[in-house]
């Protein structure tokens, strides 16, 4: 009975771990720069979901290996989040506080385990700013 629990544990962290965010790593910018942060806008998620959905659409169109992908959600970036501190490094700490979190899930051509890339996006004047993302 243990060796079954022991082995149904060890069989979901194989398929859950490379589901797991590598909140670690570096945000890479957009556009090569940082939005400016006079212009930020406080708001809520309202179109958020559809120039993510335009700006991923053109990413994948460029990928070979990816097959499809999926919002799983969209967040304000708080402080508690893992992905806080990269978004701080890559930036400033007024624009992370102004900033939306989209989580992506992605499935590759290639019948590997699916991955997970993160947009990180900001709401100035003029509308919605994808200004990051973490590789998937």
């Amino acid at each position: 009975m243990m060796l079954r629990i022991i082995s149904f544990l060890l069989l979901g962290f194989l398929f859950i771990s490379p589901l797991q965010s590598h909140a670690a790593g570096p945000v890479q910018l957009v556009q090569g720069k940082c939005p400016d942060s006079t212009k930020l806008i406080k708001s809520s998620q309202k179109g958020l979901a559809s120039k993510a959905t335009l700006f991923v659409s053109s990413l994948m169109a460029t990928t070979q290996d990816a097959k499809s992908w999926q919002i799983l959600t969209i967040s304000p970036l708080k402080k508690r989040s893992p992905y806080y501190s990269p978004a701080v490094s890559a930036c400033e700490q007024k624009i992370a506080a102004n900033s939306f979190l989209v989580d992506i899930l992605i499935t590759k051509q290639s019948g590997q385990l699916p991955v997970r890339m993160h947009l990180f996006a900001a709401k100035k004047t003029t509308g919605w700013m994808i200004w990051g993302l973490t590789p998937y």
